[in-house]
């Protein structure tokens, strides 16, 4: 298969002060899903996440590489429960699993997901996934944004996982 082939994911992602319960609600969330994302040794950008939706929990493999500015290449599929306890013995013991809860909600016809961490009670992120990196994005009012942070390293999962700590 071809690298222009592979599944590409193009993603806005901002950096929000916490918001409120209120705020949350005015969203109006479509699900909202527990999350824990822990980091394989046997690949940098391999990663295993278990989602506790309302159905159940769903396991999942997932691969990242970027390939541009808000874009890179994305290969996920579901995996067993037993496939999801197999990886986990090869978790990277540097890093901590990533604890948080998804939001996902619709606003003026854009699909937004925002993150609540469990380590963090001052910040979230907001991602949305786009056709084009330019296109405009029109941000909910009742939400905080302190920055712009596509492309920004340190606010990825995988830097998170090492100190759970954002440092602005």
């Amino acid at each position: 298969m071809l690298k222009s082939d592979l599944p590409r994911e193009i993603e806005r992602k901002y950096l929000l002060l916490m918001p409120s319960d209120e705020a949350i609600e005015e969203l109006k969330p479509i699900s909202r899903d527990e999350i824990i994302q822990t980091y394989l040794l046997t690949d940098a950008s391999g990663a295993v996440r278990r989602g506790t939706p309302s159905d159940g929990y769903r396991y999942y493999y997932t691969e990242k590489t970027d390939v541009a500015f808000g874009e890179r290449i994305e290969i996920e599929r579901e995996i067993t429960a037993n496939e999801y306890k197999d990886l986990l013995g090869q978790a990277d013991k540097s890093r901590l699993p990533i604890e948080k809860q998804r939001i996902c909600f619709d606003y003026l016809g854009q699909f937004f997901e925002l993150d609540l961490y469990s380590f963090s009670d001052k910040y979230a992120t907001l991602e949305i996934e786009l056709d084009d990196i330019n296109r405009t994005v029109t941000l909910p009012d009742c939400l905080n944004v302190v920055e712009d942070v596509t492309g920004d390293k340190r606010f990825s999962n995988f830097a998170l996982s090492l100190n759970q700590n954002f440092e602005i």
